[in-house]
């Protein structure tokens, strides 16, 4: 099985001056291959080496990578004194206002929590590189691993699917000789009622019935679409990502299912060309997801 698919999550971690950088990645389905980077700002310079290990791993899907240094490596809290300028104030205006006793010191002023932030460390790139790289590189193993599991998944629905293809393709085929007779023996009994009372040439009857057939004849269409059960197994097989073809190969298979269902002038037959349609539509759901 080599199926894989685009939706997958992972973590790593790595000890940073004291305390453990995170590094969360997370993917879901895409048409190309688009990665976001959010941490702060002081990892803004290794964003771009974050994306390129990205690009080198995997072939589609968007990933968002979210990274996070926790308090114990923050530097000291600082003052804001904006922050604690604007709570006095405001505690202040509310007192005369209401007509309460009281002032504000600094004890009450140390409880806002906005009055103290922690001071955001900074790295050079040196420092930070191995950590991030190493926590990026845990975290993008471990989404690997989910999306082969979910592809495990993919791959056995997508067989199912196929594999009903294939026995509604039988059935139509089965039909085709019978509904071929059905559609000539109405086609017959209609020319006979309006030419009732005329001479008719029954060479050039039989010939318009020949031509009747050709036209709802679907060998070809069946024929293309097993060929194309055929090409859908082996990409599916095939090492390497396969989902950009094999949304091309199942937009075909629905085209050939197209012509069976307008082809078919035979209610069982267009019965079955409906039921093909739709089994084809769950295989194009499920190739979405694959990479």
């Amino acid at each position: 099985m080599t199926t894989e698919s685009m939706t997958g999550y992972g973590s790593g971690q790595r000890p940073l001056r004291g305390g453990t950088l995170t590094v969360e990645a997370r993917s879901v389905n895409h048409r190309f291959l688009e990665a976001s980077v959010r941490g702060p700002r002081w990892s803004l310079p290794l964003e771009g080496e974050v994306r390129e290990a990205i690009k080198a791993r995997f072939a589609r899907g968007r990933f968002d990578v979210y990274l996070r240094l926790d308090e114990s490596a923050n530097g000291a809290p600082a003052l804001d004194p904006a922050a604690a300028r604007a709570f006095v104030d405001s505690l202040r205006a509310l007192g005369r206002e209401l007509g309460l006793p009281g002032e504000v010191d600094l004890p009450l002023l140390a409880a806002f929590r906005d009055a103290l932030r922690p001071q955001e460390p900074s790295f050079a790139e040196e420092e930070l590189r191995g950590p991030l790289l190493g926590a990026l590189g845990e975290a993008l193993e471990s989404l690997a691993g989910m999306r082969r599991r979910e592809g495990g998944a993919l791959d056995r629905d997508l067989l199912g699917h196929l594999g009903e293809v294939e026995r509604i393709c039988a059935e139509i085929r089965g039909r085709v000789p019978e509904a071929r007779e059905a559609i000539q023996a109405r086609l017959r009994e209609r020319l006979l009622k309006l030419a009732e009372g005329l001479a008719l040439d029954a060479g050039r009857l039989e010939q318009e019935l020949i031509y009747a057939a050709e036209r709802g004849d679907i060998s070809e269409e069946l024929s293309r679409l097993a060929s194309h059960i055929a090409q859908f197994r082996g990409m599916l097989a095939a090492p390497g990502p396969a989902g950009r073809k094999l949304d091309f190969l199942v937009q075909e298979m629905n085209r050939e299912a197209n012509t069976v269902a307008s082809k078919s002038g035979d209610l069982p037959l267009t019965q079955r060309a409906v039921d093909l349609k739709s089994a084809i539509e769950r295989i194009r759901e499920q190739v979405q997801n694959v990479e």
